[in-house]
């Protein structure tokens, strides 16, 4: 008798085992989209952010030299200003 008790509650548990889904469910998928479009939500931003850092950084170095070429050509033509002055009032 205690036998054949154990023989059923065995057979329950290879029944309920067996009832269990083996395998990708519904909630499974939905819960790895919305996993997916929260990872996209908060990474797509930064890429762009990063971006258009890096673009406009570009752009002020290319000005950066710009100016610095101007100043040094200020300078260069302040120079030979003095000097045409000077001369200028040597004679």
């Amino acid at each position: 008798m205690a036998q054949e008790k154990r023989q059923d509650r065995r057979r329950v548990r290879r029944r309920k085992h067996q009832n269990q889904e083996n395998g990708v469910t519904g909630s499974m998928i939905i819960v790895m989209i919305f996993s997916i479009s929260l990872v996209l939500l908060l990474t797509i931003p930064n890429i762009y952010l990063d971006n258009k850092i890096y673009k406009e950084s570009r752009e002020i170095a290319h000005y950066q030299k710009i100016v610095d070429t101007l100043q040094e050509e200020q300078t260069i033509i302040k120079h030979k200003l003095e000097i045409i002055q000077y001369n200028g009032t040597r004679k």
